[in-house]
């Protein structure tokens, strides 16, 4: 009966929905593309290069949950590659050595968001803006948008097999880590509890600086190790390496059925946004679809999720309210 009980909920969730979206858009663009979308190389290169974004929105569904909205983890990512990048032509070093690197510059960002965030009692969203526009003010400045290349060969030399280690792989640990996380640790209770009601886990005794700082430095490290992916697919590290994509990480977010107000979100539904933000890219660019049309397609699919979010809402406070009368 568990089971059964188990299988009839999923089948009602939001996640099954966007499922059988993703099943559905895989399919159309088979048949439009003559199989060119689901050929093997075709769904590896799919892969790899959206993962690095999947990555970023890992970190970013976890802010989200928490109540909050970074908009600066596309800066904050682009800074640890930089810095990990001038590390590897100066001083060296392994893949350990670099991921550390980049998740620390990262989560030293993410603690001044926190700090921020808790101190100033301003709405996240304008907070993240601000740092994010200093972070790119300052280090253009300092860099002078020169672009760093010629990494040593552990680095640069890539096969099949360090490809996907790097780019899937990085990717699969960032969504079990955080799975994890959420539902079996007491940080994953206090991350929802305060984005639920945060006043209500301040009464419960939950310490709610503590919870904001691990937050945004988790967000901070995914940030850091997500460009990191980019620079090694890419094979060069700027400033503006991951400028203007904050859309793509938050379509991802959004499409898995994350609350915006805080409280509620599934790693399982942001990994269906990661596929399906990636399959709906990459179907537009077989099928020759222009790169203006492909970010207003993206933006009407998020507003479309918005509105099946907003409905969902309030049918459930709907059918609470008819039970309570009852």
């Amino acid at each position: 009966m568990t089971g059964k009980r188990k299988a009839g909920a999923f089948t009602k969730s939001y996640e099954f929905m966007l499922l059988c979206v993703v099943l559905i858009l895989m399919a159309a663009l088979a048949v439009i593309t003559r199989g060119k979308s689901i050929q093997p190389q075709n769904l590896i290169d799919l892969l790899t290069s959206y993962s690095a974004y999947g990555v970023i929105s890992v970190g970013c569904l976890v802010v989200i949950i928490s109540g909050g909205i970074d908009i600066s983890f596309m800066a904050v990512g682009a800074v640890a590659q930089y810095i990990t990048a001038l590390f590897m032509l100066n001083v060296g070093g392994n893949f350990v050595l670099v991921y550390l690197i980049s998740a620390a510059v990262g989560m030293a960002f993410g603690v001044v968001n926190a700090i921020l965030v808790n101190k100033l009692h301003a709405p996240t969203m304008i907070i993240t803006i601000g740092t994010m526009n200093i972070i790119y003010g300052i280090t253009m400045r300092v860099t002078r948008g020169i672009r760093l290349h010629g990494f040593p060969p552990w680095f640069s030399q890539k096969t099949k097999v360090s490809l996907l280690v790097v780019s899937v792989g990085t990717l699969v640990g960032a969504l079990l880590l955080a799975a994890w996380i959420l539902r079996r640790t007491k940080t994953g209770r206090k991350i929802f509890a305060i984005g639920g009601n945060m006043e209500a886990a301040k009464r419960a005794g939950i310490h709610i600086l503590k919870t904001q700082l691990f937050v945004y430095a988790f967000a901070g490290a995914m940030a850091g190790i997500g460009a990191l992916i980019k620079c090694y697919l890419s094979q060069q590290a700027s400033i503006e390496a991951l400028y203007g994509d904050e859309m793509d990480v938050l379509a991802m977010v959004v499409l898995g059925g994350v609350s915006l107000s805080g409280g509620k979100g599934t790693v399982t539904g942001t990994l269906l946004g990661i596929i399906l933000i990636a399959v709906l890219s990459n179907g537009m660019t077989l099928v020759g679809v222009s790169s203006y049309w492909k970010d207003l397609v993206i933006g009407a699919v998020i507003l479309i999720s918005f509105c099946v979010t907003g409905w969902r809402m309030i049918s459930a406070k709907k059918k609470r309210t008819n039970g309570g009368e009852l």
